[in-house]
């Protein structure tokens, strides 16, 4: 596994490539974590507008790393429920970044990674992009990724799902909102160039305010700090505009 961080675009554009493609990009602890710190690295950069998401070979993501479940058949529940909420949190910690990430997504979506692509902010799918959720076919009940699930889809489609009876195709997860375009497979590398070339249209400090704006808003269910940010952007831009004139 080798996650890259390298810097376009006068710096506005932060690319992370995660490369695991030889096992389908999959994750354990480690790999997440690691993904997840490179990302609010990139973050960090005040310069930084738009993180570019990466994932190398055919497939977005393959799920968990299987090879981990011999050490869960010798975990205790609290210890296994602990393991959960922490790749949660660190998939919180990707929703909660100050910039957005934007990701094309093509082949396999397993496990979770539904979780992961629930997190990136701009997602866009190639049209023969699936997603599946396998765990009960290990006899394993979806935690965390059951349960963004659950708030996102509606009710009969999440069981439809969580119970391995059906995989979701592209124009589903367009439906659902969990991408934000599909476009065809020769198209869709294109596509995100597109969407970041829109993004840096936009002032940096504004697409970091709107960031904020929708993730408080999701977070809360109030407008109040919504207000706080856009009063403060309004100024800027006034006071801008005025510098102008």
């Amino acid at each position: 596994m080798i996650i890259t961080l390298t810097h376009e675009r006068d710096r506005r554009v932060a690319r992370v490539r995660y490369d695991n493609a030889t096992r389908g990009n999959c994750f354990d602890h480690a790999a997440l974590h690691d993904l997840v710190e490179t990302l609010e690295s990139a973050a960090a950069d005040e310069t930084c507008a738009i993180i570019h998401l990466e994932m190398a070979g055919r497939h977005f993501c393959g799920g968990w790393d299987t090879s981990s479940f011999g050490r869960l058949a010798r975990a205790s529940v609290q210890e296994i429920a602990a393991d959960l909420r922490d790749s949660d949190l660190a998939l919180h910690r990707i929703r909660q970044l100050p910039v957005p990430v934007v990701a094309a997504v093509r082949g396999e979506v397993i496990g979770f990674g539904a979780g992961l692509l629930h997190a990136v902010h701009l997602p866009v799918a190639a049209t023969s992009a699936r997603m599946s959720l396998p765990e009960a076919r290990y006899g394993f009940a979806p935690a965390g990724v059951g349960h963004t699930i659950a708030q996102s889809l509606p009710r009969a489609h999440a069981y439809h799902l969580l119970t391995g009876a059906a995989a979701a195709t592209a124009a589903q997860l367009l439906a659902w909102g969990l991408v934000a375009r599909v476009v065809d497979d020769d198209h869709v590398d294109h596509e995100v160039d597109a969407l970041i070339d829109a993004l840096l249209a936009v002032p940096g400090r504004t697409v970091r305010a709107v960031v904020q704006v929708v993730e408080s808003s999701l977070t809360t269910g109030r407008p109040e700090h919504a207000y706080d940010v856009s009063a403060g952007t309004i100024r800027a831009g006034l006071n801008a505009e005025e510098s102008r004139g």
